[in-house]
């Protein structure tokens, strides 16, 4: 269980890609009840973030700005980040899912 809490602590301090090999590693090792409903505590506060920064992208991708092309780039911009994140926010999803 300390192993567990370690891992979820470096997690959480670092910014992460989806299921990095720390997040796989510490899926592995979730071998009792106490370890799968941290590893999935984790997981859905990960995805969550992960959506909450999709919606953020995607309001700021509907601001009016300046020029037309550069407004054009950053509302693309914004919706290629939201897309992303909310695929990240997916798999954190998935893998929560897989842990009961």
């Amino acid at each position: 269980m300390k192993k567990l809490i370690s891992i979820l602590l470096v997690l959480a301090s670092t910014s992460l890609f989806a299921l990095s090999e720390l997040e796989n590693l510490m899926i592995k090792e979730a071998n009792s009840p106490e370890s799968k409903q941290a590893a999935r505590s984790y997981l859905n506060a990960m995805a969550k973030e992960k959506e909450e920064n999709a919606k953020r992208h995607e309001k700021m991708a509907g601001n009016k700005g300046g020029k037309a092309v550069s407004e054009a780039k950053f509302k693309e911009h914004c919706l290629n980040l939201a897309k992303e994140f909310r695929a990240e926010a997916d798999e954190y999803k998935k893998a929560a899912d897989a842990l009961k």
